[in-house]
């Protein structure tokens, strides 16, 4: 590695998600300076109608290496269900959702649910985060009279600025600062033919009880007659001796060519309809989930993307990289979103304290730093979008890369083993 001069760096963060914080906070126990900025207002950065939760297993290992030791002592507080300890469970349950058969036990290290907001709350902890930043464009500035030559510049919708020697796009799947280094039509997500409800609710003592009683944190079912995915996962336990206060997330998944004809996707009345109509061929507990909720209840549904266009991007001799989503948004189905967006900050500040110290330069490490992300990325988004299809085909179900390497990380030589 080519020696360099030990120098200051001024690191520019675009995204305070669960990736961002963490890059900040590695970087400002390093003493890096660094600024954070996100879209969203203070306000609704807090005030999001939709919240969910994430399955945290082999990428736990990362977060103490940013975290200071204050915060990774209290790193629980994060967890759906902070009673919990990290042995609790030891993979995902996947149940016969007609019948209610176990069918097998999806692997995991150590598995454990954690909220995307508890985590946002603690990773921002001390973290001076600039709010209302949406990213208009980012560029490298070429001026040889200006003393910012050869720097980074965010140029922001309100008018504002920033300049620093480096930016990383931890801004989530639809990442504007992705468009900004591979342009906009590169940065483009794919839209593929599975559908999917995604909501929470709390349910009554028994009935939450009853959930739990398969598994502390999640349970999962695929109905043989048309491949729909149910699964309920534990989503906050305010209080373990009062499961009325509980709440679940709900999510049911499917590929569109399984919609009846007569299903009317298009209203929360119809989604509703249909969401108790399938539930009603479930298995207990899935089939008490759904007539349990009410009329009237919100049904958000999304489709699922993913970044086909992923390839090598310019990053300006180190100056501008992605980080998380940003850099290999994927489809949800073996749950490794999170895990390799922890590495990602964890690998990130890990380069930036080599440039620091002065025994690396920013365009080799970056460099480095981008290829690493870039293989395990896309790694992962094709054998994602694999699960994604396959889950939902009963008759591909014990091919599908759950069941042959569960949520484990996947090493080299299972790429071909999995698909």
């Amino acid at each position: 590695m080519t020696n360099s001069t030990k120098r200051d760096l001024h690191v520019l963060i675009v995204g305070a998600g669960t990736s961002g914080l963490l890059v900040a906070q590695g970087l400002k126990k390093n003493g890096i300076a660094f600024t954070i900025f996100e879209s969203e207002t203070s306000t609704t950065y807090q005030t999001r109608p939709r919240e969910w939760g994430m399955t945290l297993h082999w990428g736990a290992s990362h977060i103490a290496s940013c975290l200071p030791e204050d915060l990774a002592a209290r790193f629980h507080e994060a967890y759906a269900d902070p009673s919990l300890t990290p042995d609790a469970v030891t993979g995902l349950p996947i149940h016969n959702g007609k019948t209610g058969d176990l069918i097998l036990e999806m692997g995991a290290d150590q598995p454990v649910r954690v909220s995307r907001k508890k985590m946002r709350n603690l990773f921002s902890e001390g973290i001076d985060v600039q709010y209302g930043k949406q990213v208009v464009r980012a560029y490298v500035i070429e001026d040889s009279s200006s003393h910012d030559n050869g720097r980074v510049k965010i140029e922001f919708r309100d008018g504002d600025h920033a300049v620093g020697d480096n930016v990383v796009g931890t801004d989530g799947a639809k990442s504007l600062l992705r468009e900004s280094i591979v342009g906009f039509e590169d940065a483009q997500l794919t839209t593929i033919p599975v559908n999917l409800f995604n909501f929470s609710y709390r349910f009554d003592p028994e009935l939450s009880l009853r959930i739990r009683e398969h598994n502390k944190i999640f349970i999962n079912s695929i109905h043989p007659d048309h491949g729909t995915m149910y699964w309920l996962s534990i989503m906050d336990v305010p209080d373990p001796d009062k499961p009325e206060t509980w709440s679940f997330q709900v999510m049911q998944s499917w590929n569109d060519n399984t919609t009846p004809p007569s299903v009317d996707l298009a209203t929360n009345e119809g989604r509703l309809k249909f969401f108790k109509a399938r539930c009603e061929e479930y298995a207990e507990p899935w089939r008490s989930v759904g007539r349990a909720v009410k009329d009237g209840t919100t049904i958000p549904m999304d489709r699922l993307t993913y970044w086909e266009k992923s390839k090598k991007w310019d990053n300006r001799g180190g100056r501008m990289t992605l980080c998380g989503d940003a850099a290999h948004p994927m489809t949800p189905h073996r749950g490794q979103g999170l895990n390799n967006a922890l590495q990602d900050a964890s690998n990130f500040v890990s380069i930036m304290v080599s440039v620091s110290k002065g025994s690396a330069t920013l365009a080799e490490v970056v460099q480095a730093y981008d290829d690493e992300v870039l293989e395990r990325g896309q790694t992962e988004m094709d054998i994602s979008l694999k699960q994604s299809y396959f889950v939902h085909d009963w008759d591909k179900l014990m091919q599908s890369p759950m069941v042959k390497i569960g949520m484990h990380q996947v090493k080299k030589g299972e790429v071909e083993e999995s698909a």
